[in-house]
């Protein structure tokens, strides 16, 4: 078999992987707003640092009362009563984060994924060797965590927000169908701050939700999932479609998880965590030379910080 042949087959199944790295390291290309690296200083009140965040649950924004004295986790918890069920949980994540969209605060955000080789992340069925280098290759193409801290996307207060998740949507959530999450957690910390942690049940092939009213994807109504149809788009034509037969793919998202940290005094978020777990499964044929990848495993981490309001 042409050797030429059979590396286009392995650069047509790992596209999806490629694809994933180039768009998810820049979540909404068609944004508009400013974006600064963090080495140069932006102006007012949206200087920040490149340092990693400081979570919910150390020292970061406490609860104050309308006196501005700190208030104790004892104190809310006197006062105030946590949601327990989905519905209430929802509701409290979905309020707290649409207010963040309409606050518009500062706000420094990272992107980075993962691409396991392990036995249980990755398996291999047709095409052995040349299919884990390739894969391995596109691991090479994503970002680090450790490159990811050393040049954050920055966002001056009172920007349009369309980097703030559900991302180039004017709503902090979307999410109203509570059969679509797997568990939800509300608990209150020790320096008062309440932290909602959301999974979601598994979804295949799911889109996001942008500038629409209503989720297209339960995925798509927390995250910013990648469109299944915009790599359908770029693997339909050109040498792909010349040289390859019987392509087929899959993206099954699954216990991906969006955790919230607020203050309940006034509804701030402190920081926001989620990340997305995707089995990537694809086969295809050149010629006689088949392709099976059956599972690659995918993590994506989308974590916003140092916000300022």
């Amino acid at each position: 078999m042409n050797i030429k042949k059979v590396l286009a087959l392995l650069l047509a199944l790992t596209f999806v992987i490629f694809t994933f790295a180039a768009c998810g390291s820049k979540e909404g290309g068609e944004a508009t707003t400013q974006v600064q690296n963090a080495e140069t200083e932006p102006s007012g009140e949206a200087v920040t640092d490149s340092s990693e965040p400081v979570t919910g649950d150390e020292n970061t924004e406490p609860s104050t009362d309308e006196n501005g004295e700190t208030v104790t986790a004892e104190d809310v918890t006197a006062e105030t009563k946590l949601p327990e069920t989905k519905e209430e949980i929802l509701a409290l994540y979905t309020e707290v984060m649409n207010q963040a969209k309409k606050d518009a605060p500062a706000f420094n955000k990272v992107l980075y994924q993962e691409l396991p080789s392990d036995s249980k992340s990755r398996v291999v069925s047709e095409g052995g060797g040349l299919v884990n280098a390739a894969l391995n290759l596109a691991g090479n193409f994503m970002t680090s965590e450790k490159d990811a801290y050393k040049e954050p996307e920055v966002y001056e207060k009172g920007g349009d927000m369309h980097a703030f998740p559900v991302v180039d949507n004017k709503a902090g959530c979307l999410l109203t169908d509570t059969s679509a999450i797997k568990s939800a957690t509300c608990e209150k910390l020790p320096n008062g701050n309440v932290r909602i942690t959301i999974v979601l049940n598994s979804e295949a092939n799911p889109e996001p939700t942008k500038s629409a009213a209503k989720p297209v994807s339960n995925h798509g109504a927390i995250f910013n999932p990648l469109s299944k149809k915009v790599i359908d788009e770029n693997l339909s034509g050109g040498l792909v479609s010349a040289v390859f037969k019987d392509i087929t793919y899959s993206l099954t998202y699954h216990d991906c998880s969006t955790q919230l940290v607020f203050n309940p005094e006034n509804n701030h978020v402190v920081s926001l965590d989620q990340v997305c777990n995707v089995t990537i499964k694809g086969s295809g044929k050149a010629g006689f030379v088949t392709i099976a990848v059956d599972k690659q495993e995918l993590v994506n981490y989308v974590k916003v910080y140092n916000i300022k309001y």
